[in-house]
């Protein structure tokens, strides 16, 4: 028996998604509401948010070489040493960089709009700053403020300064740059624009220039495109679509300049180093010339074979080389650590170079002796020659690297002025809120369910409990509107309600077999025993039985609020006759003797002779009286009028009342010495998906227990 509690228990507790769907779907009016609020919320906060544009520009960082290096041959090659991407994008968000940017496009200072209405209207006015300077004396949070003149045709052109203390120091025109003597500082100001509208007042600020660096780093995205392209793209984001692509294009314009620059500077050093070389290469040609002439003289003429001035030639070819592979190593190693792959490469050229030279210089020694002494010299005078040659060139082209424009970078494309803002994104931020609204109102609905989970809903751990039996669970009726007939039965008889109460009529037809009095009370208010009350009284009187319905529910009664002022209570106070008091309906096998007029001493009434005779009378009238009474856990009314019932029914409200609740009601009845009783659950929602019905006849209670003779009814 514990293995099958244990089970019985995990199957309740159990939430599947077509429970959490019948769930979500009872409650259906919370979740629209979060929704609906999202929505709204989500609108206001899309208007909110200022728009944002995009801009990008297109930057190429040749890698391998210029067209300036090109022409400049191996020297150009030199100089376009190791230029990579990665360290270009670097030097682009270097401080050198961003620094002279922040500057030009005065980004250290802002104007931003504060009126609210046209912030969601998107018409806020702009102005730029081009100079400003708050003196120091005042505290950071202090806010001066800069309002457009309220004349409409100067509102373009005239504005005034307002300090924070509200008071005007200056009257300005855009353009003009002042001057303003403020608390032994001075306060500066220059407008570059400003479009806006009358007396629009904007907050003035002025940023530190290592906050505004760091600001514009951060909007600032620098990405190579590909891989190894030596393509870079540059975006930024900014409010103005215009502001974005000046900003951009300053950026990019900055780092092409100092590219050109950083090129031109190291043009520089390599020509000075060429220089400082140039009047020893020549100095080295004078000397051979002047060598291979005097040897000349003093031999004669010699005649040179064929062999001989191939292999003049060929060593020419190799000293050449082997001179301006050293003149590289200089240059590199000036640039580069001896480890550095193209200094180990022109070291690995230059031994080459000197095993060829060596092996040449054995291919001549069976030349006569006078030969190899010309071919020796003849080689000297021509390598030099060529390597003076070749430096006076080099030397040329620098000077023309220097003086003109020459840099391993270019823009391919300039940012353009964007027409669509890319921010903020209204259709996603409204789904985003809309769902969060879902989100949210779900978890309400579940927070309100889990706070309420004492509430019983288990049949089967009622019966348990307390030992008595569950004759029905009637769910909420899926009818919306307001009845026209007595009951539900009689207005939809295919409701799931009606269903489960005819349920219930058999139950209560063969356990009370020829008793007369059924006693309908509830937990608490709310429960719905009136409902179960009116509607069992309509079964059974269609089940060709007549019936009378009383109401004793004085304080808080429903049914006698149907245009009949008297009833019950007038009756036992001997206001009325009986004939007077009870009410005929119309269409049915059926009287209704309501509540009437007087709530006061609703227990003395109950308790008192007259009401006992009338029950007594009453039963050789009916076939079944079915009282209607006040919750048990309320007031005492319920538990007097069981002493005069056959058979008592407790109404209990599905996930409201709890099992405590119900067993303090149980044990009054006990201390009543009822014996025949059941319980029936009501409003019960099925939250597995089949059935998740509202209630809309509005029987039961509101809590409103008390006395008094023109107390409002109330409805639930």
């Amino acid at each position: 028996m514990n293995s099958d509690a244990a089970q019985q228990k995990n199957a309740d507790d159990e939430i599947d998604i077509l429970e959490v769907l019948g769930v979500l779907f009872a409650k259906w009016p919370i979740l629209l509401a979060f929704v609906i609020a999202g929505g709204v919320a989500g609108i206001f906060v899309a208007n909110y948010m200022r728009p944002s544009f995009s801009s990008d520009a297109l930057l190429q960082v040749d890698q391998n070489g210029n067209s300036a290096g090109i022409a400049l041959g191996d020297m150009g090659a030199l100089l376009d040493a190791g230029s990579l991407a990665d360290a270009e994008i670097l030097l682009i968000q270097s401080r050198r960089v961003l620094d002279m940017v922040v500057v030009s496009e005065h980004l250290c200072y802002s104007a931003t709009p504060v009126a609210l209405l046209p912030r969601l209207l998107h018409q806020e006015g702009r102005v730029d700053v081009g100079f400003l300077h708050i003196p120091e004396i005042y505290e950071k949070d202090a806010k001066w403020f800069l309002i457009s003149s309220a004349d409409s045709n100067l509102a373009s052109n005239e504005f005034q300064i307002v300090d924070p203390m509200e008071k005007v120091i200056l009257n300005g025109r855009v353009g003009d740059m002042y001057h303003i003597p403020v608390a032994g500082d001075t306060f500066s100001i220059q407008i570059l624009n400003m479009l806006a509208s009358p007396s629009e007042k904007f907050v003035l600020s002025e940023s530190d220039p290592r906050q505004a660096l760091d600001g514009l780093r951060k909007q600032l995205s620098v990405a190579e495109q590909g891989k190894k392209t030596g393509i870079i793209q540059m975006q930024i984001t900014h409010r103005y679509a215009d502001r974005a692509a000046k900003i951009l294009n300053s950026i990019a314009d900055t780092y092409v300049r100092q590219n050109v620059e950083a090129r031109s500077e190291e043009a520089t050093k390599t020509l000075a180093f060429l220089e400082k070389q140039l009047p020893g290469v020549k100095a080295k040609l004078d000397s051979s010339e002047q060598i291979l002439s005097s040897y000349r003289q003093e031999e004669g003429s010699i005649d040179l074979s064929g062999e001989a001035r191939g292999v003049l030639e060929k060593r020419m070819q190799l000293e050449k080389s082997l001179l301006e592979l050293q003149q590289k190593y200089e240059e590199t190693t000036r640039l580069f650590k001896e480890d550095h792959p193209t200094v180990l490469s022109l070291k690995k050229q230059q031994n080459q170079l000197r095993r060829e030279m060596a092996k040449l210089g054995e291919e001549t020694k069976d030349l006569p002796m006078k030969q190899q002494e010309i071919l020796r010299l003849q080689g000297d005078v021509d390598v030099n020659n060529a390597i003076y040659t070749n430096m006076l060139n080099n030397i040329q082209q620098l000077r023309v690297v220097q003086a003109g424009e020459v840099g391993n970078a270019r823009i391919v494309d300039r940012a353009r002025i964007e027409i669509e803002p890319v921010k903020p994104r209204k259709k996603v931020i409204l789904l985003g809120f809309i769902a969060g609204g879902f989100v949210l109102g779900a978890g309400v609905i579940f927070l309100i369910r889990m706070l309420s989970s004492r509430g019983i809903r288990s049949s089967s751990d009622v019966e348990r409990e307390t030992g008595v039996s569950v004759y029905a669970k009637v769910p909420e009726t899926k009818a919306k509107k307001k009845q026209k007939a007595f009951s539900l039965v009689e207005e939809d008889s295919e409701d799931l309600a009606c269903e489960a109460l005819r349920t219930l009529r058999t139950s209560i037809e063969f356990s009370m077999m020829d008793s007369k009095v059924l006693l309908i009370t509830g937990l608490t208010p709310s429960a719905g025993k009136s409902f179960i009350s009116k509607n069992l009284a309509a079964l059974f009187a269609m089940n060709e039985k007549k019936v009378l319905l009383i109401d004793t529910d004085f304080r808080a009664s429903y049914m006698s609020s149907r245009g009949r002022k008297h009833g019950l209570s007038d009756y036992l106070l001997g206001k009325i006759s009986l004939d007077e008091a009870i009410e005929h309906l119309d269409g049915a096998n059926m009287d209704l003797l309501g509540a009437g007029s007087y709530s006061s001493s609703p227990s003395e009434m109950i308790s008192s002779k007259a009401f006992e005779n009338l029950l007594n009378e009453m039963k050789s009238k009916y076939d079944l009286i079915i009282v209607d009474s006040a919750p048990v856990l309320a007031v005492a009314d319920a538990l007097i009028a069981s002493r005069y019932a056959d058979f008592v029914l407790l109404v209990i409200r599905y996930g409201r009342d709890s099992m405590e609740a119900l067993r303090d009601g149980l044990g009054q009845f006990e201390k009543a010495n009822v014996e025949h009783k059941a319980i029936v659950f009501n409003r019960c929602i099925y939250e597995g998906g089949r059935s998740s019905y509202g209630y809309g006849y509005g029987y039961g209670y509101g809590y409103g227990y008390g006395y008094g003779k023109n107390k409002k009814k109330k409805k639930s």
